[in-house]
């Protein structure tokens, strides 16, 4: 039994024993990590403590980010009392504004106390009240409340904006009471507060202080009666809104709180709308007429829009013209008798308005009066009318148009056909081949070129007997519209063909020319055979109107026909016409390898007569952008009657060389070189001198 006893005794003290080492050997738990992370974060509060305003922002922002990281994790509730703790150390100004600014996003009713305690402190009562501010809960308005009592000065009109920012109801009482201090600047900060509360007592309040206050406070109470009335109607209590509105709306007070009155009268006033609308514009004052009239779209109703355009001409002109512009935009056509009878009104600038306000609320009762006043009238009045009848809508105003056009006197026909392009009425195409041939000459014009927009392909040979009709300024019109109408045809559908099947029966030569002319703007491949053909015949006005059509050519295609009438033909204006064509196709864009480029302006160079057909050839040349081009014009930088085309011939080049390849070789900037100490023209010269700056 003892040895028992004494086995078991052994055994208790090898288990306790062990137990106790064991208990030296575990390890602290992960929670002492916390006091770690908030030794860190007050180790990095401590290199704040002197920041000011001029200093580095590193160690601010550290702090930030760590706030940031800890936001909504159990770490934050440590760090916030830091920050609170900070707040009552002897920390510089600038740290603590920070500190505010950043527990107005991270603090909780918890920063309370230590904010609250610097409310009355003049020096930082208003960062305190910064994070206050934001910060939602209970304890943070009855921590305001607390303060304002005891607070004096600056601190205690900040802590009644606050207040009024916050929206405190129970601050009401208190606020009331302060709208009768001796400090105006306190009493004025009361009642904007109270303005801003949303609470019955507060607008009562308001209310008492309008009707005996004077000065700032009284202006101040009407501005916040104001906003109640606002906050009121956003709310759909209208009755309620409208009465405070009627009360500011009252004779006395100052007229921009009756102008805001007035709209809210308005737009509260329900089924009175219209009797309030005609009040207003009977009224004897100007700005309150001006809000009615302002506000009437916003209430656009048919019954309110006929009450206020009866009240027209009762109203002085610079409102008539204003309640005239009001009516359009309501778009309410029961206004359009009163619109109408404004046209004729003995203000120009009321009938204008009237004329526009046309446009947009007239019909095909309006076409007869808006061509008339076109033909009759000038200045604003004619463009208005012009724009109104562009404007006008319904689908019978397209038809009136036509109906009426055929009749009319030339003026009124003019602007009946200009009607037909702008409002493109595709349908008048056939009345406008009839007033093309029509005996005045500006209805002519006109229409042939509405027909430019209007006509389509299938009306291309109707044209094409126009223009061969037709002499002088009307064929010329007419050989740009069929040129237009042609290049409306499907490049494959063939855009010549209807010029090439009339061009065998026409034996005018003056018609053929137009003809020629014709293809040469169109240029359909198809028509190169006729032109080449039209080179060698025997009538010279053909030819030349062949070298013209080919010299108009869309592409290079023309140009081996150009230059070699430029190097045989004996006529020198065929020669002159060819070579100026070459050139300009030489000039135009294509995928011919730069030496043939080159080649066709050294062709031309060799071909040019005289000085002005040289200086054409530079003048092409400078299109180009190889260095070849820039060699070629920088020969002639010596001759003095072709020095300043090659001058800008060089630049130009080298322009397009640095805009494709930034740097510029030795040999460009020797040329360039050579142009500035040459040239005369200081534009060239700082061109030039640019250039070789970029270019390094």
């Amino acid at each position: 039994m003892n040895r028992l006893l004494k086995i078991i005794a052994v055994i208790t003290v090898i288990f306790y024993g062990g137990c106790k080492t064991m208990k030296e050997k575990v390890p602290a738990p992960a929670s002492a990590a916390a006091p770690a992370a908030k030794d860190a974060f007050g180790e990095q509060l401590s290199k704040i403590k002197a920041y000011d305003f001029d200093k580095s922002r590193v160690d601010l922002i550290k702090v930030s980010d760590m706030i940031r990281e800890a936001s909504g994790k159990p770490e934050m509730k440590a760090m916030e009392k830091q920050l609170d703790d900070f707040l009552k150390s002897d920390a510089s100004y600038a740290a603590k504004d920070f500190v505010c600014r950043e527990l107005s996003v991270a603090g909780t009713e918890a920063s309370v106390p230590a904010l609250a305690s610097m409310l009355t402190d003049e020096k930082v009562s208003d960062i305190a009240r910064y994070a206050l501010e934001r910060i939602p809960g209970p304890a943070v308005d009855d921590a305001l409340r607390n303060a304002l009592r005891k607070a004096k000065g600056n601190a205690k009109i900040g802590i009644i904006n606050t207040l009024g920012v916050r929206g405190d109801k129970k601050a009401v009482d208190a606020l009331a009471k302060l709208t009768n201090d001796a400090n105006e600047t306190v009493a004025v900060a009361a009642v904007a507060a109270l303005g801003r509360i949303d609470d019955r007592m507060a607008t009562i309040a308001i209310a008492m202080v309008k009707d005996k206050a004077t000065g700032a406070t009284k202006t101040a109470a009407l501005d916040a009666y104001l906003r109640c009335a606002d906050r009121l109607a956003a709310k759909g209590q209208k009755d309620a809104a409208g009465a405070i509105y009627k009360q500011l709306y009252a004779a006395g007070e100052p007229m921009p709180i009756r102008v805001a009155a007035a709209r809210g009268m308005i737009e509260t006033a329900g089924d009175k709308t219209a009797e309030v609308i005609v009040e207003m514009l009977k009224s004897t004052d100007k700005p309150i007429q001006t809000v009615a009239i302002a506000t009437l779209k916003d209430v656009a109703k048919t019954d309110v829009i006929k009450a206020a355009a009866e009240q027209l001409v009762n109203l002085e002109a610079a409102q008539q013209a204003q309640l005239v512009c009001a009516l359009a935009d309501c778009g309410d056509k029961v206004a359009l008798p009163t619109v109408l009878a404004a046209t004729k009104n003995s203000h120009d600038y009321v009938r204008v308005a009237a004329l526009r306000a046309v446009g947009t609320l007239g019909d095909v009762s309006a076409v007869d009066m808006l061509v008339e006043t076109v033909a009759s009238r000038g200045g604003e009045e004619q463009k208005a009318a012009q724009e109104s009848l562009y404007r006008l809508r319904g689908p019978d105003v397209d038809d009136e148009i036509l109906k009426k056009l055929p009749d009319a006197e030339p003026k009124a026909k003019v602007e009946l056909v200009r009607s037909c392009e702008q409002r493109n009425i595709k349908i008048a195409v056939p009345v406008l081949m009839k007033t093309a041939k029509d005996a005045d000459a500006k209805v002519r014009i006109e229409s042939i070129k509405a027909l430019r927009a209007l006509a389509g392909p299938q009306d291309i040979s109707a044209l094409i007997e126009l223009q061969l009709a037709a002499a002088g300024n009307d064929r010329g019109e007419l050989e740009k519209t069929v040129v237009v109408v042609a290049h409306k045809t499907p490049e494959d559908k063939g855009q010549s063909q209807a010029v090439l099947a009339a061009l065998p029966s026409t034996e005018d030569v003056e018609a053929k020319c137009s003809l020629l002319s014709v293809l040469g703007k169109i240029g359909d491949e198809a028509a190169l055979p006729v032109l080449r053909d039209a080179l060698g015949d025997k009538e010279d006005k053909i030819k030349d109107a062949a070298v013209r059509a080919l010299s108009d050519w869309p592409t290079a295609a023309p140009a081996a026909d150009l230059l070699k009438v430029a190097q045989t033909s004996e006529n020198q204006v065929h020669k002159t016409l060819a070579l100026r064509g070459y050139v300009r196709l030489a000039g135009l864009k294509s995928n011919r390898p730069a030496e043939e480029t080159m080649k066709m302006y050294k062709d031309a160079m060799s071909l040019a007569a005289d000085v002005s057909e040289k200086k054409m050839v530079l003048s092409g040349l400078g299109s180009t952008d190889s260095f070849e081009a820039m060699e070629m014009a920088s020969s002639y930088l010596d001759d003095k009657e072709l020095k300043d085309e090659a001058e800008a011939a060089v630049v130009k080049i080298a322009e397009e060389r640095v805009k494709n390849s930034p740097r510029v070789s030795a040999q460009t900037r020797d040329i360039l070189q050579k142009v500035i100490d040459g040239t005369t023209n200081d534009s060239v010269r700082e061109q030039a001198q640019k250039l070789l700056k970029q270019g390094k």
